[in-house]
């Protein structure tokens, strides 16, 4: 490692006295980097791999920690010493501990990059990507991009997404967790209803994690209109939601009764048009995709045999939808 060799001498005792020094190139951090990201280009700017670096700088067993509460096992003086930063300086870029929360919304993946920032500087991650609210970075301004980026959100999406991201943001800081309390039992919610996606606050599908966002939106400034439209026209909704929830009962015969008054003002679809004779013969014959075939054995596995049609149809084009985001 050049100029930051181990210079081992003996001490009076026989005992061997380690001499560590600073590290040769240390390349400055970009505002608000993880510190993983950090270690990564320093080991490249001086010729040595990650896990020899953090043994050399004493930061365990070869693993960058990226949450402050990893920090444990840290030796403190050669990490200082060999980075020539603070303690503080080096605490300010880990992660923060949101164990404690009823919602996990800190991501230990990069489901989403800075296009522009990540173009500057080879192998870059900062610290806000990882938060589930964040949309746009804060270095330069620009949207983020999840790893399957979806091109055909709607405006309306969008919007809500961003509330909703903004009601996260916000009870995070705050350490509400009341609030988070709320965000929690609202997932509770779409789990029974079957529409929560794993790992949909950070999920590297574009699509999969503005719905949850606005999920969070409509379902905790709204929460009697976010549960009708969840259970609008899904009676096995309402019945799960009643075996879930029985301390509950009068107000989910509440919110049921609204989701009816939603649905009948909803417009309906309109009967499609009697398809031409020479395509008659086709329409015979349909022939269903793999995927189709898949996420419609899938919904009769989750919600059986026995269930209604409708309901059925519904949960296997969710499933459908799902599985062509992360394909694409």
């Amino acid at each position: 490692m050049g100029q930051a060799r181990l210079d081992h001498t003996a001490s009076a005792y026989g005992r061997v006295r380690v001499i560590l020094k600073p590290l040769p190139r240390r390349p400055p951090r970009v505002p608000d980097e993880l510190l993983s990201s950090w270690v990564r280009r320093l080991a490249r700017a001086n010729h040595c791999s990650v896990e020899d670096l953090c043994g050399y700088l004493g930061l365990g067993q070869g693993r960058v920690p990226e949450r402050k509460n990893d920090l444990g096992q840290v030796n403190w003086a050669r990490l200082c010493l060999g980075v020539q930063q603070t303690r503080d300086e080096i605490e300010a870029m880990t992660l923060p501990d949101t164990s404690h929360l009823p919602v996990q919304c800190v991501s230990s993946d990069d489901f989403q990059r800075c296009a522009n920032c990540a173009s500057q500087t080879i192998d870059l991650v900062l610290r806000h990507w990882r938060f589930s609210w964040s949309l746009t970075c804060e270095n330069c301004g620009r949207p983020l991009v999840a790893k399957y980026p979806a091109d055909d959100l709607s405006d309306r999406l969008r919007v809500r997404a961003a509330s909703g991201a903004a009601v996260l943001k916000a009870a995070v800081h705050a350490k509400n967790l009341r609030r988070m309390r709320r965000i929690s039992r609202t997932f509770d919610v779409l789990k029974i209803v079957g529409l929560e996606y794993p790992a949909s606050f950070a999920s590297l599908c574009q699509l999969q994690r503005s719905e949850a966002l606005a999920a969070v939106d409509v379902c905790t400034t709204r929460p009697f209109l976010g549960a009708a439209i969840l259970m609008c026209g899904n009676d096995r909704a309402f019945w799960e939601l009643r075996r879930a929830f029985p301390q509950h009962r009068r107000l989910i015969e509440k919110v049921r009764k609204q989701s009816q008054d939603l649905e009948r003002r909803l417009p309906r679809q309109q009967k499609a048009e009697p398809a031409p004779k020479q395509e008659a013969k086709r329409a015979d014959r349909p022939v269903a995709s793999e995927g189709a075939l898949r996420a419609a054995r899938q919904a009769i596995t989750e919600l059986g045999p026995d269930a209604d049609r409708q309901v059925l149809l519904a949960r296997a084009d969710a499933i459908w939808k799902r599985q062509r985001c992360i394909s694409h």
